[in-house]
């Protein structure tokens, strides 16, 4: 009988556990999202001020911190350190086209919203 309580206990504890951390995980995302969609004031504000992902240089410079620690994890010697920052900069030609659509694409929006605003 002490088994089937232990049992019994563990599972509504785990269950109200997982009920919490989902709570708590949508509080954090609920914060900039509404409805299913982004605040686009906060979010055109960030583009055109360059503040959060949409800072190049903080987040190149995040990047080059994290493979230069990955790199001594993997303890690469020179010449594999040298393949490793091809592959890496191949990898950021690619993601500046991206980047560089996507941001075209952030400035027709901001720019149409900008004058919804006003209308």
């Amino acid at each position: 009988m002490k088994a089937k309580t232990t049992l019994l206990t563990a599972g509504v504890l785990m269950a109200s556990l997982m009920a919490a951390s989902t709570a708590v995980l949508a509080e954090r995302h609920g914060k900039h999202h509404q409805n299913g969609k982004w605040d686009k004031q906060e979010l055109c504000e960030n583009f055109r001020e360059g503040k959060g992902p949409f800072n190049r240089e903080e987040r190149q410079a995040e990047r080059e911190t994290y493979r230069a620690e990955m790199a001594d994890r993997l303890k690469l010697n020179e010449e594999q350190r040298q393949i490793w920052a091809e592959i890496h900069q191949e990898r950021q030609i690619k993601q500046e086209k991206r980047m560089n659509q996507w941001q075209e694409k952030m400035q027709q929006r901001c720019s149409n919203s900008g004058k919804q605003d006003k209308e």
